[in-house]
């Protein structure tokens, strides 16, 4: 890192095998976001380890860059950002919630998405939900692959693709731009609350040439095409698949939550 706090681009470009974008065309972005889900795992292991999460931009950087780990939505979009802000994007941080059958809106904050305005057009950018998201998305409504896109006013949503080939509402968002410190009380209920999704299930997720790899509470999981396989670990299977296929060293530490969770 540079000592005004910025991060070093061509550290983080090393860490996600990326080469440095000539500008900021789609396809330039394009590069970048395949290759950060396959390098940099979707995971949530410092909770479960107590140790205290942080949106600092130092602290990212040490996290996912140094010290070669991942972390979730609000960690890994959250440096992404800044990273495609050195490299001359313009980049508005966008708050994500859920919208329930009766119209219900979430709490906001509850995942962050990215809006990236590249000479192409505005695209959606997001290197922090489960490894699922491998290529920018359109800011337009329409079917763009194994997304949807849609819009009511300001109010955005999508549908999301399964496995199976079914579509599964996803995340709804408005543009208003937000801050990333904006976004750390939600993190702090993530990562503290016993009725928190992450508290209650620890996981590792990267996405691979042709599908997904993941551990969620014990249990791998590996979906090649439409192939996939399902393994449960005992507890020091799944401290070395963590270090063999997701470059995720614990150093000997207990997960709080203990071997193995419901998946």
């Amino acid at each position: 890192m540079t000592t005004d706090g910025s991060i070093d681009p061509d550290a983080y470009l090393a860490r996600i095998g990326a080469d440095r974008p000539r500008g900021t065309t789609l396809a330039d972005l394009a590069a970048l976001h395949a290759a950060h889900p396959r390098a940099v795992p979707f995971e949530d292991y410092d909770i479960h380890l107590g140790v205290p999460l942080s949106l600092d931009t130092d602290r990212l950087f040490d996290k996912v860059v140094t010290r070669g780990r991942g972390g979730f939505c609000y960690e890994l979009n959250g440096l992404f950002a800044v990273l495609l802000r050195e490299l001359g994007f313009d980049v508005t941080l966008c708050s994500a919630f859920d919208v329930g059958p009766d119209g219900g809106h979430g709490p906001d904050f509850e995942h962050l998405r990215l809006l990236v305005r590249t000479d192409d057009g505005p695209y959606l950018a997001d290197v922090g939900n489960g490894a699922s998201w491998t290529a920018p998305v359109p800011l337009e409504p329409g079917t763009h692959g194994d997304t949807q896109v849609h819009r009511d006013g300001e109010l955005w949503w999508a549908f999301r693709r399964t496995h199976q080939g079914h579509w599964e509402r996803e995340w709804a968002w408005t543009l208003r731009p937000r801050e990333l410190a904006e976004f750390l009380p939600r993190c702090r209920y993530q990562e503290n609350d016993p009725h928190s999704h992450f508290v209650n299930r620890r996981l590792a997720a990267l996405a691979t040439e042709h599908g997904r790899i993941s551990v969620v509470n014990g249990v791998l999981k590996e979906t090649e095409g439409d192939r996939q396989t399902e393994r449960t670990l005992d507890p020091d299977e799944e401290r070395a698949v963590l270090v063999d296929r997701f470059g995720i060293d614990l150093g000997g530490r207990e997960w709080k939550t203990g071997p193995p969770l419901t998946p």
